[in-house]
């Protein structure tokens, strides 16, 4: 039972109301600041509009500036490369040079991923839950979902795409304080008709009664009455656990940079609030004129990325010394662009595209699947990345069903018959 000594946790019925936006399914409404001890964590960013694959998955001639077959490479870039990595450099975006020469080794390049379409909506789908039924969801909720940790936040969604599929209460959207503003009740005050906010004494007396009225509904009730009573009652702990460490997460102060949220996103990885994360990489990706800027757009994404990695290696994790040891960053885009540019000087949709996936439990310094030099995926091995004759091309569902292996989920569970990318697991 909820005593009147327990945190603060909602003002009135509009706060009762932001506890339901939470929509987290615990019948045994215990406590929820306990996770898993080594449970990896997953952050997600995503390109909307398709974003152009070949600067991860350049066509130069051996002499590293010449552009072969039936690809056009951006103007005034030659071939980066350090390690088993490439990429197209250039003067306009040196960031991806030090990126990878810096932490190339704990990143894998996905290349000729098939997005089984040319289509925005149909991409986005498949990229995200390799599938195209609607019932799926996608990677990042089922992980949260399905994971042995019990978060209040499981996967929170700052930008980007979101299929919560039939596991809605795993997904709660971040940014803009909204959810905040709807636990402590505060937004009853921001409406056209600002309604009251009752003084802290009244409302610790209206939380405790609140409580103890469902607490003891649940006592006397089976079934599906049981069940909603005790949904409520985890709802509120997690709406008081949120609301006691707000201060301590620093969720009323999250900025709308895309580093801002990657990097909240890392410390409520780190508090054990979430295990998911999706952002949205900010710029025009949809390249169909002045492909120019994608240099540009390269640029600053890699340079968040470099200060990103950086917070990983030296912030300590929850469970293992460093957060890098914990968290694995996923890049991903719903399609491709066209090899060739169109009279624009930019490229349309095309259904191959390139992914980047690094971090805790990622194979490091390598790349798996390859396009030709007309940028059509090629077949290849899915455990040590190179072009097979007798292996497969890559489709986003192996991609996705390996990020649920690394997670420690059966893939078999979720999207049977689908052979996990396994190589991208580091083995030791």
């Amino acid at each position: 039972m909820m005593k009147t000594n327990r945190r603060r946790l909602l003002s009135g019925a509009a706060a009762l109301f932001g506890a339901a936006q939470l929509g987290l399914n615990t019948s045994n409404h215990k406590a929820h600041a306990a996770t898993v001890k080594g449970e990896r964590k997953f952050l997600f960013f995503f390109a909307g509009g398709g974003w152009d694959a070949t600067p991860l998955d350049p066509k130069f001639a051996s002499d590293g500036v010449s552009p072969v077959g039936g690809t056009d490479m951006d103007p005034d870039t030659v071939l980066g490369s350090v390690g088993n990595l490439s990429w197209s450099s250039g003067d306009d975006r040196p960031e991806m040079d030090r990126f990878f020469t810096r932490w190339g080794n704990k990143v894998s390049l996905v290349r000729g991923v098939n997005v089984h379409s040319a289509g925005h909506e149909t991409g986005m789908q498949w990229m995200m839950t390799g599938t195209s039924a609607s019932q799926y969801p996608d990677w990042p909720t089922t992980l949260a979902a399905f994971g042995t940790g019990d978060y209040p936040m499981p996967h929170i969604v700052f930008g980007g795409p979101a299929y919560p599929g039939n596991q809605g209460a795993a997904l709660v959207r971040g940014g803009g304080g909204t959810l905040l503003n709807l636990i402590d009740g505060s937004i009853v005050g921001m409406s056209d008709v600002p309604g009251r906010v009752f003084p802290t004494p009244a409302d610790s007396m209206m939380d405790a009664f609140v409580y103890e009225q469902a607490a003891a509904f649940a006592a006397t009730r089976e079934g599906l009455g049981k069940t909603r009573a005790e949904d409520l009652l985890g709802n509120l702990e997690r709406a008081m656990e949120l609301e006691g460490r707000r201060f301590e997460a620093g969720l009323g102060d999250t900025g709308s940079g895309m580093l801002d949220q990657a990097v909240m996103a890392c410390e409520l990885f780190r508090l054990g609030l979430s295990r998911c994360a999706m952002i949205g990489i900010p710029g025009g990706w949809d390249t169909h004129g002045g492909n120019q800027n994608v240099g540009m757009q390269m640029n600053d994404l890699f340079g968040a990325l470099s200060q990103l990695f950086e917070v990983l290696a030296t912030t300590p994790g929850r469970d293992a010394p460093w957060l890098a040891d914990e968290v694995v960053i996923v890049l991903a885009s719903e399609l491709g662009r066209t090899p060739k540019f169109n009279g624009a000087m930019g490229r349309d949709h095309w259904p191959y595209t390139s992914m980047l996936v690094g971090g805790a439990g990622v194979t490091g310094n390598r790349v798996f699947g390859a396009t030709d030099e007309s940028f059509i995926a090629l077949p290849c091995n899915y455990e040590s990345g190179a072009v097979d004759d007798n292996g497969e091309i890559i489709g986003t569902e192996n991609v996705g069903t390996a990020l649920l292996k690394l997670g420690g989920l059966d893939p078999e569970r979720h999207l049977p018959g689908v052979r996990p990318l396994d190589g991208l697991l580091r083995k030791s």
